[in-house]
């Protein structure tokens, strides 16, 4: 008798508790919605693929009465959380938000809700306030579902984040003001960036390893692209003598383009502006624009001198870095029968009785970047010391940017996420973070137009080597 008494006392506790606990996380509606549920025919009853559709329609038909984008589901994912749901802890979404940014690095914003209810009508009633939260830069979502207390409950994990499009210049010239997806050449780190379209021209340096990896500028109708596509293959017609020697030929198209070129300083350039008041409203000019106007600046000649030089065959490399104190500059390095000549396109006559060579006349020139018609030449360490080599695989990383920035990124540590909030009592919770700026492409402005006042004084002149890093020092 004593023993039924205690197991009837036992089993009231556990309904009291039971009934306490469902009144204060509000599922007693959802037990009788769960009931009825189960009392509906099979072929009626609300299952989980309409509970997805609800719950994408929910968010949707909110965001278009407050003419927002919609919102696309990502399967990628949806497969990713899918995996990883039975190891998150919901009760710490700080930490979920943590891993599926790890897991998922093209995220750049991820907002995170967790709910549980026995009933999935229900269910989708405890995200209708998260629904209407305004959340206009999300563009994608995912959703979980996992059984609780032996398949009684359903828990859903829903994740809204901004899906970064892949960074290329095209994409840049549509949208110059949203973050972008990219992956270093080098490293292959995973990051994003967030470009002004206000500079015209800028490398593309990865946060993990420092290096650069890209170099663009925009055209003068306002569209960017990578440096190395400026060379279109233009040549002026022109004919050359038949007894003329590959010096004498680079030397008579060198002359015509310094005289068919008129320098001119860009837009936005001042003397004795500083590094950061300089505006970049340079806009850079293909070879055939350049000769049809008859000016532009160094790096519009330089484009020029290459783009022809290149055609008639030579071995020739735009240089874009510093030149002495004077700061940022354009020049071209050409290779010839093994000996290589530094050509200004910018200074007085070219005289070809005091021929250039690179290693008598380019002691005060350090490039931090190199292209060519089909590639773009960057430093293989941002702290290697420049020794006037143009062509050495063992100075220069050479990168194809059409072929090169592609591919599948590894995972990379996100930020810590914002706190959670806590809405409705225990269920729904949410929490939402924003990628760290440790995980921000660093963007160096190239214009020639605008450089930093970088003092050379004391590399010698006509020195063979130089002591100097390839790459300038940073701004604070």
């Amino acid at each position: 008798m004593n023993s039924r008494i205690l197991i009837w006392a036992v089993t009231s506790a556990v309904l009291l508790a039971g009934g306490i606990a469902a009144l204060k996380e509000g599922w007693l509606n959802g037990w009788k919605m769960r009931v009825n549920e189960m009392l509906t025919s099979p072929g009626g009853q609300y299952n989980v693929a309409r509970f997805r559709m609800d719950l994408m329609d929910q968010f949707n038909y909110t965001r278009m009465a407050a003419k927002a984008q919609t919102l696309s589901l990502d399967p990628q994912m949806e497969q990713w959380l899918a995996h990883e749901f039975p190891k998150l802890d919901t009760g710490n979404l700080n930490k979920v938000t943590e891993q599926v940014q790890e897991g998922m690095p093209r995220y750049y914003r991820v907002s995170v809700c967790s709910a549980s209810s026995p009933s999935l009508r229900e269910l989708l009633q405890r995200f209708h306030e998260y629904a209407h939260r305004p959340q206009p830069e999300m563009t994608h979502m995912a959703v979980v579902l996992r059984p609780r207390a032996g398949g009684l409950m359903h828990e859903a994990l829903l994740v809204l984040g901004q899906r970064l499009r892949d960074f290329t210049p095209e994409a840049l010239s549509e949208s110059a003001e949203e973050p972008f997806f990219s992956s270093c050449v080098h490293c292959k780190q995973p990051h994003f960036m967030k470009l002004s379209s206000s500079q015209r021209s800028m490398a593309l340096e990865c946060p993990k390893c420092r290096r650069k990896y890209a170099v663009i500028a925009s055209d003068s109708s306002g569209r960017f692209r990578y440096v190395n596509e400026f060379l279109t293959g233009y040549a002026p017609p022109a004919t050359f003598a038949k007894n003329q020697s590959r010096v004498q030929q680079l030397f008579t198209i060198w002359s015509a383009v310094h005289a068919n070129c008129r320098y001119i300083n860009d837009p936005g350039s001042k003397p004795g502006s500083s590094f950061a008041q300089k505006e970049q409203m340079d806009c850079w000019q293909f070879a055939d624009e350049t000769q049809r106007l008859q000016r532009g600046d160094c790096e519009d000649s330089s484009i020029f001198l290459a783009d022809w030089l290149i055609s008639k065959g030579f071995q020739v490399r735009v240089a874009l870095g510093r030149y002495g104190d004077l700061g940022g500059h354009a020049w071209c390095v050409v290779m010839v029968e093994d000996k290589e000549y530094l050509i200004e396109s910018t200074e007085s006559r070219p005289d070809p009785n005091d021929p250039p060579l690179a290693s008598r006349v380019g002691s005060r020139y350090v490039p931090e970047v190199l292209f060519d018609r089909y590639k773009i030449y960057v430093p293989k360490s941002v702290n290697r010391a420049w020794k006037g080599d143009y062509w050495s695989k063992d100075t220069w990383t050479e990168i194809d940017p059409r072929n090169d920035l592609g591919g599948d990124p590894i995972l990379a540590r996100a930020p810590k996420p914002a706190a959670a909030v806590k809405t409705g009592g225990r269920n729904p919770l949410e929490a939402t973070a924003t990628a760290d700026v440790s995980r921000l492409a660093r963007t160096t402005i190239v214009s020639p137009a605008s450089p930093a006042r970088l003092h050379l004084e004391d590399i010698p002149s006509g020195a063979r080597e130089w002591s100097r890093s390839m790459i300038p020092s940073r701004l604070p």
